[in-house]
């Protein structure tokens, strides 16, 4: 074996070489290679297996909460991602755009107008007489149609095909059950104003239905005990002045009844019987009713509504309406009469009756005939104003 070299240290001293025997080298290694790669056997001990259940057990729990506790304090979680504006800021860095408030202030301007609308609508319910507890709630089952308030001392609107001659009772928005103590029909548009015992009421406005247009957006509005007092979804006005046409005699109109409508450009369920079209300034332009279709779309305008409480509300006895008392066809709607009948006019109201049916173009004892109306006579303006619907 060659001699391990000297080792010189700061050049000054020297270390003397040092003779290691074989024997003593062989021990060394020995000694090593059992330090470096012999195994270490293990021994047993009692509750060393039990000691590892443990460990991980606690282990799991530690990662359950770390992850709970770092979830709930310390990470944030964004529901809504605010778009960035492509032009940079002032100071050249993007800026952002969060329109969360915006969403805010739309959410609190619809509770709002919804809160409003729900205390203008009222529920006609089949009047219960139950025993039980239960048997006594109200439910859809029950539910007969809406109707709206038109004034804060108990005065109420609705259609007769609502109530019929059924026993019934009313609900308000905040679930007080009231008795009619009166009822008056408006017999030219069948709409009936109903009275309860209340002092607390909030009365709808009735619309102009002068800007209306068919693009405009309306609500309608019925109510419903489950639906926090109403159910309101959007529609808008397919047509004004809406009168079936199937037959020719459709186009016979009267002034002695209510040929007009709005038509709703969304059918409805039965159950939307009375509901109340709103536009956005929360007033009613018009009050479904049930007109023998399976479904509803059909509406009485405002102007023939608010013309039945305004009369009432003066006369307190009943609604009385102005009557001129003619038959006529609306020639801006008909095409294929005789110019005999429409003597070029496309426009004006011809009075025309029907001997088939015995009806008269003028009523006898009319204002029409005190008038000197008679068949064939072409209105063209009323009070100034040109006749064409």
């Amino acid at each position: 074996m060659p001699k391990a070299k000297d080792i010189k240290k700061n050049n000054t001293s020297e270390i003397s070489e040092t003779k290691i025997s074989a024997s003593s080298k062989a021990k060394t290694l020995e000694e090593i290679y059992e330090d470096r790669f012999m195994p270490i056997r293990p021994t047993r001990s009692k509750g060393s297996i039990g000691l590892l259940i443990a460990s991980l057990i606690i282990s799991m729990l530690g990662g359950f909460v770390g992850g709970f506790v770092n979830q709930s304090f310390f990470q944030t979680s964004y529901v809504y991602q605010p778009s960035e504006v492509n032009e940079p800021a002032e100071n050249g860095k993007k800026e952002v755009l969060d329109l969360n408030f915006l969403l805010k202030e739309d959410d609190e301007s619809y509770n709002k107008i919804f809160s409003e609308i729900r205390k203008q609508i009222v529920g006609f319910y089949l009047k219960k007489e139950q025993p039980g507890i239960l048997d006594s709630v109200y439910t859809e089952k029950e539910f007969l149609g809406s109707g709206v308030v038109v004034a804060s001392d108990g005065w109420l609107l609705t259609h007769q095909s609502v109530v019929g001659d059924q026993d019934y009772v009313i609900i308000t928005s905040d679930k007080k059950i009231l008795e009619p103590q009166q009822e008056i029909v408006d017999s030219f548009s069948h709409n009936i104003l109903i009275k309860v015992e209340s002092s607390d009421l909030s009365p709808i406005k009735f619309a102009s239905l002068n800007s209306l247009s068919p693009t405009d957006f309306l609500l309608t509005a019925r109510y419903s005990i489950q639906n926090h007092g109403s159910d309101i979804v959007k529609t808008s006005v397919q047509k004004f002045a809406y009168h079936d046409q199937q037959t020719p005699s459709d186009f016979l109109l009267s002034t002695e009844r209510q040929d007009h409508y709005l038509k709703a450009a969304r059918q409805f369920e039965p159950v939307y019987n009375g509901a109340a079209l709103i536009n956005k300034n929360n007033e009613i332009v018009g009050l479904l009713f049930d007109s023998g279709r399976s479904f509803i779309n059909l509406a009485t305008p405002s102007y023939y509504l608010k013309s039945a409480v305004n009369n009432f509300l003066v006369n307190s006895s009943e609604v009385v309406r102005a009557s001129l008392g003619v038959n006529y066809l609306d020639l801006s709607e008909i095409a294929g009469l005789p110019d005999s009948v429409t003597e070029g006019q496309a426009k004006g109201a011809v009075l025309l009756g029907d001997s088939a049916q015995n009806i008269l173009a003028v009523l006898a004892d009319s204002a029409a005939e005190e008038a000197g109306l008679k068949a064939g006579d072409i209105i063209l303006k009323v009070n100034n104003e040109d006749v064409d619907e």
